[in-house]
């Protein structure tokens, strides 16, 4: 299975921001080849990915992004970003490999779990269930709403046909121009 999913290290840059003296963010790039084939295709199909994480490493390491890009003919496409715990890795390089297992499972349509053993799905349900229902009811009426009446009126023809009471030529009022 996992045979069919190839990737070499091409190149990573990194770079570091401070949004204050307590608050360093750090941003790297990682650059792969890869080559996989889906079942039943005759060859190999090669492409580029790019993985992208957004973290801080001080006390300890929080993964706050990640994007994982393909190349393809139109450019980079996005594939899936990390929206996951911010306290679920302990460094860079497993924060970017479990984004690279994301890849492999998304691209290969495989589970995550048939990639990283150390994966866990959520099966557990959260400690505070989303409510069944809304805050506010709504309480729609039964009246019955009363029905306009009807009121007679005469077809109006928006066309002058010059019969107005009123003789005035209209182009009187362009002497101006």
């Amino acid at each position: 299975m996992s045979v069919d999913f190839q990737s070499r290290l091409l190149y990573t840059q990194k770079s570091a921001a401070v949004i204050n003296e307590q608050e360093p963010v750090s941003v790297s790039s990682t650059i792969y080849a890869i080559r996989f084939m889906y079942p039943g295709a005759t060859q190999h199909t090669t492409s580029r990915l790019r993985i992208t994480c957004t973290y801080r490493d001080n006390d300890q390491f929080e993964a706050h992004a990640g994007v994982i890009e393909r190349w393809s003919d139109k450019g980079w496409l996005l594939m899936d970003d990390y929206t996951d715990d911010v306290l679920a890795f302990h460094s860079e390089d497993e924060f970017r490999k479990r984004m690279h297992d994301y890849a492999h499972a998304f691209i290969m349509g495989i589970p995550l779990t048939a990639i990283d053993k150390g994966y866990v799905p959520d099966t557990i349900p959260p400690s505070t269930p989303r409510k069944s229902t809304p805050k506010r009811l709504f309480d729609f009426e039964t009246k019955e709403t009363p029905k306009p009446e009807k009121i007679k009126q005469t077809p109006k023809d928006n066309y002058d046909t010059g019969s107005s009471k009123n003789d005035d030529d209209d182009d009187d009022d362009l002497d101006w121009l």
